[in-house]
């Protein structure tokens, strides 16, 4: 049998110590996802006392269903406890309070993101934020604006879709979220990737910070937009069954290179819209002109192997 007091310091039979606490810094050189974690009276506020690199590392926990690390940002606020007890020496986070900050971040202060210039120099930072200390939004909750919908505080994202929306084919945004339905992971950089249960107005969208997306509307409909340019490489056979109409706008020239045949089958091929024309071998003609060592055939005889139509 264990004596008692070699297990006094153990998780479960040392009353189990909770903590509150801040993190301050999340660069582990492990890579396992720790953070230095200032705790809510264990902790001096005082940085000069207990500077940040001289708490503990405290480790996360993930769940059993997703095994992929998520790691705080530097100035969110955790719950955790201590597996050693009292000695607090090892702490565990366990999960993250969303909040409402009303001042911003001071990395002298204990209890606060400890970044330098130099880290938020090469930190990552969405495209309408400034590179400044957590929290960058002050006076409304952290969850995410997505999620949200709040009038008072629209999202960069839809109004971004909405400013750079193009008018020849491009649909309006199929958002029009009620919280807490939409599920919402939103990163640091301004990517987004959203599960909208919203009755009525289900929707999946994934969404590049640069502008580029596809979007599933309620009805099943997909809105697709790549602000550069695209590849696509099919290693084998590829088939297009569309039930409806097809319409391709291309305000620049359009090349097609095909190796093998390319066969064209359509009740009417009308090209330039029909005002030029163009002529088959075979095709019967209506003008008197020599074509076939003097006489007039009345047919087209030969082709050319280059035909240009229209200017």
């Amino acid at each position: 049998m264990i004596m008692e007091k070699q297990t006094k310091d153990f998780a479960g039979k040392n009353g189990f110590i909770w903590f509150v606490g801040v993190v301050e810094d999340r660069k582990d050189p492990l890579k396992l996802g720790r953070c230095k974690v200032r705790c809510v009276g264990w902790h001096s506020s005082d940085k000069t006392q207990l500077p940040t690199n001289a708490l503990p590392w405290a480790e996360t926990i993930l769940p059993l269903s997703f095994s992929n690390m998520h790691t705080p940002k530097d100035g969110d606020m955790i719950l955790g406890f201590f597996k050693d007890g009292e000695n607090a020496q090892e702490p565990v986070m366990m999960g993250i309070f969303p909040k409402i900050p009303l001042k911003a971040g001071n990395a002298k202060n204990g209890f606060n993101d400890s970044r330098s210039a130099a880290d938020l120099a090469s930190a990552p930072v969405k495209p309408d934020e400034a590179a400044t200390l957590y929290p960058r939004k002050l006076d409304e909750p952290t969850t995410s604006r997505l999620a949200r919908n709040d009038v008072n505080y629209p999202s960069q994202i839809v109004k971004n879709k909405k400013d750079k929306k193009e008018s020849k084919v491009e649909p309006n945004s199929y958002y029009n979220a009620v919280y807490p339905f939409n599920n919402v992971y939103e990163s640091e950089s301004g990517h987004a990737l959203e599960f909208d249960d919203t009755k009525g107005a289900e929707r999946v969208h994934v969404y590049h910070r640069s502008g580029s997306y596809t979007e599933w509307g309620p009805e099943g409909d997909r809105a697709e937009k790549i602000q550069r340019n695209k590849f696509e490489v099919v290693v084998g056979n590829e088939e297009v069954y569309v039930k409806g109409d097809v319409k391709i706008y291309v305000d620049g020239n359009y090349d097609l290179n095909v190796t093998g045949n390319i066969r064209i089958n359509g009740k009417t091929i009308n090209l330039n819209q029909g005002t030029k024309g163009a002529a088959r071998i075979g095709d019967q003609t209506l003008d008197n002109d020599s074509e076939l060592n003097g006489a007039d055939t009345g047919i087209i005889q030969t082709g050319s192997s280059t035909v240009v139509i229209g200017n």
